[in-house]
């Protein structure tokens, strides 16, 4: 990946999107089969894996390093989200 980072932004995010898209694709194909649903939940948590730690690292990158903070954050969304329907 860091050879693709290296080429350029826009050809890394092609192939990274490229990955997901075929997996995405051949999972969906073979939906029926058993072993494809345990692929499933194994590419989702993956997925879900480095979400959170994509997250953690932008969090370090805004300065928001103590856990408090974050937590207090996240404590708040959601009046912070049912205000915007007020």
């Amino acid at each position: 990946m860091a050879h693709l980072l290296s080429l350029g932004e826009n050809q890394f995010l092609l192939f990274k999107l490229g990955i997901g898209g075929f997996a995405a694709f051949v999972l969906y194909r073979a939906g029926h089969l058993p072993l494809a649903k345990r692929g499933m939940r194994l590419v989702l948590a993956i997925y879900l894996g480095l979400m959170l730690m994509h997250a953690a690292i932008g969090f370090y990158a805004l300065g928001w390093e103590a856990p408090s903070t974050v937590f207090a954050y996240f404590a708040s969304l959601p009046h912070t989200i049912l205000a915007l329907f007020r």
